[in-house]
């Protein structure tokens, strides 16, 4: 596996956790949101570069 696979997976475990932490502040909820959204966006850059390279 990939370190950057691994930050990535990483970024959005945290994400997760910040969004369902319980609290109903809104800043955490989409805090948490946009790291996952950024944690995916780029795995699926990476698979994107994958395959072009095949």
């Amino acid at each position: 596996m990939d370190k950057q696979y691994a930050f990535a997976v990483i970024l959005i475990i945290l994400g997760v956790g910040l969004s369902q932490s319980g609290e109903s502040d809104t800043f955490y909820i989409g805090l948490g949101t946009g790291i996952v959204a950024m944690g995916t966006l780029w795995v699926l850059i990476r698979l994107i570069k994958e395959f072009k390279k095949k």
